[in-house]
């Protein structure tokens, strides 16, 4: 609850960024569209328009770089001179981090339920489990804001955390082989599957299609045991580097 206290002025902070946030929805639903135009009319021997596969990867592709914008405002707010500022308001620096990473995870699921909506009622993609695939959306956003604030709090230098977070977003997507095909070898068959956030959730979404419950909550799990324990990492990476920034 001592969280939530600080919503409201985190979100009043976030909004100073505007113009980043809207372009965070603008540029998924103009590629989506792109995507849309080129495989327009096309179908699978199935029957199933070619698009979906397409737009299912890329909704869960910009999950990967969900946080972006709470590595920046986190790195802004506490790690640069706005730090003695902050530290003179009345609310704890620790509640207000934990607030801006709620507020990001909020966002980027909104974005996503969002481009599903876009893409279901406007491009005619059909997704038929929407409570399973929002669940997956929230814990691929969780993690990627966990592992952005792991690189932030890890490294000294800010320019290095936002290198990292753009090799672990395009990584992943080259990874699961979305540009193409990666080597037959088992490093890349294992990144390209079960080492893959972004294919364990298509997995899980397709598995649950196809009506395979135990399937699809094995890959959703592997997800959430991997979002637990880089979160508990970024607890620890995190009180070191506060300690430290505090000598």
């Amino acid at each position: 609850m001592r969280v939530l206290s600080t919503v409201r002025f985190t979100l009043l902070r976030m909004l100073r960024n505007y113009i980043v946030l809207l372009l965070l929805l603008i540029v998924p639903i103009v590629l989506i569209s792109l995507f849309s135009l080129i495989l327009s009319g096309a179908v699978t021997d199935t029957g199933e328009p070619y698009l979906k596969q397409p737009a299912v990867s890329l909704v869960l592709c910009f999950q990967l770089f969900g946080g972006s914008t709470v590595m920046y405002m986190i790195h802004s707010e506490l790690f640069t001179e706005h730090r003695a500022r902050m530290q003179m308001l009345p609310i704890s620096l620790t509640m207000y981090a934990f607030s801006i990473m709620l507020c990001g995870v909020v966002y980027s699921v909104m974005l996503g339920v969002i481009l599903m909506t876009f893409t279901q009622f406007v491009l005619g993609v059909i997704w038929e489990h929407w409570l399973w695939t929002i669940y997956l959306i929230t814990l691929m956003a969780i993690l990627s804001s966990v592992v952005y604030l792991v690189f932030m709090l890890a490294v000294k230098v800010y320019k290095t955390a936002e290198r990292l977070s753009e090799v672990y977003g395009i990584g992943f997507i080259l990874l699961a082989g979305l540009f193409f095909p990666m080597p037959d070898h088992a490093f890349f068959r294992f990144m390209g599957s079960y080492g893959n956030p972004l294919t364990l959730s298509t997995i899980a979404i397709h598995e649950m299609s196809m009506n395979n419950t135990s399937k699809a909550w094995f890959a959703a799990n592997i997800l959430l045991a991997a979002t637990i324990i880089l979160f508990l990492v970024m607890m620890v990476v995190g009180r070191r580097r506060f300690m430290r920034d505090r000598v």
